[in-house]
């Protein structure tokens, strides 16, 4: 029984490292790439010059708290960079350790995200970890995966081309959603082993639920996904299918006066998990950074 519950716990830990993106030590600046001059996009005035925005997010599986999240993002005319750190709190702690740390930066191209890089490491699953993705024009290059990993069925080539790291997903939700005014997008996702594809619909004119204690309430826009895994199965696993199989989400956002338009809920459905739920806890923590500019 207990080892089924600590497996459980990994497992969970696992599909919140790559709905987040893996991690990275909150407050710390975000690095940015200098991107050519052939990236440069309108973005949200309220994050479009030297401001690093820290979230605090608290997660939740079967309405138990047993992670952290922390995010700080950086949002520029022709790019962005963002890291993350989720580390495990609470009772869980006392059974399993969960510390990820993950990096990315990339470019805008008009709504297009365009990712130069994405770092995770830390600790899960008893072990150490570390996944360094280089991305360019023909798509991820793996250059670091520890512990290796063997097995694998292979990648369908045009969807794992045109993939993105989670953390840019992210961000490029967001700024599609701030140029656009819509989150009706396809996407696939690649984390350095797995490749999935989320199909993404909306936004909704809602009103935030308030359990978990959220910072904000009232108003939001809404928009519902569908999230399945198209590549790098396990050869042989008798679980296929189940990954395969599209399972639903939503994600909340609300425009903060100063931060911009901000992601204060998600909420994801696994059918042996149960669902799993990350709620913003505290507001928006501001701070400035060097302006950077793209060159001419």
């Amino acid at each position: 029984m207990f080892e089924c519950f600590m497996d459980r716990l990994y497992r969970i830990a696992w599909l919140s490292a790559l709905l987040i993106g893996g991690s990275c030590f909150g407050g710390a600046r975000v690095g940015m790439a200098q991107p050519s001059p052939s990236h440069a996009a309108v973005m949200p005035r309220e994050t479009s010059t030297g401001q690093n925005v820290h979230l605090h997010y608290n997660m939740y599986v079967r309405g138990y708290h047993f992670v952290n999240v922390d995010a700080d993002y950086v949002l520029q005319p022709w790019g962005y960079g963002i890291q993350t750190h989720l580390y495990s709190v609470g009772l869980a702690s006392w059974f399993f350790t969960v510390n990820l740390l993950s990096t990315a930066q990339g470019h805008f191209n008009e709504v297009d995200t365009r990712p130069l890089s994405y770092d995770n490491r830390g600790f899960s699953r008893g072990e150490e970890l570390h996944t360094h993705i280089e991305f360019d024009h023909t798509g991820p290059h793996v250059t670091v995966l520890q512990p290796p990993e063997t097995g694998r069925e292979a990648m369908p080539e045009v969807e794992f081309r045109q993939s993105v790291d989670m953390l840019s997903y992210l961000v490029g939700l967001v700024h599609h959603m701030d140029v656009r005014q819509n989150c009706t997008t396809g996407q696939s996702v690649f984390d350095g082993i797995r490749l999935s594809y989320m199909d993404m619909h909306g936004p909704f004119k809602t009103t935030l639920p308030t359990d978990h204690h959220p910072f904000y309430t009232g108003d939001a826009m809404r928009c519902d996904f569908t999230g399945k895994q198209i590549g790098g199965f396990s050869i042989g696993s008798p679980f296929k299918d189940a990954k395969a199989t599209p399972h639903p989400g939503s994600v909340w956002f609300v425009r903060d006066p100063k931060a911009g338009l901000i992601p204060v809920r998600l909420q994801f459905s696994h059918p042996k998990i149960g669902m799993l739920l990350v709620v913003l806890q505290t507001p928006p923590y501001l701070s400035a950074v060097p302006a950077q500019a793209a060159p001419k």
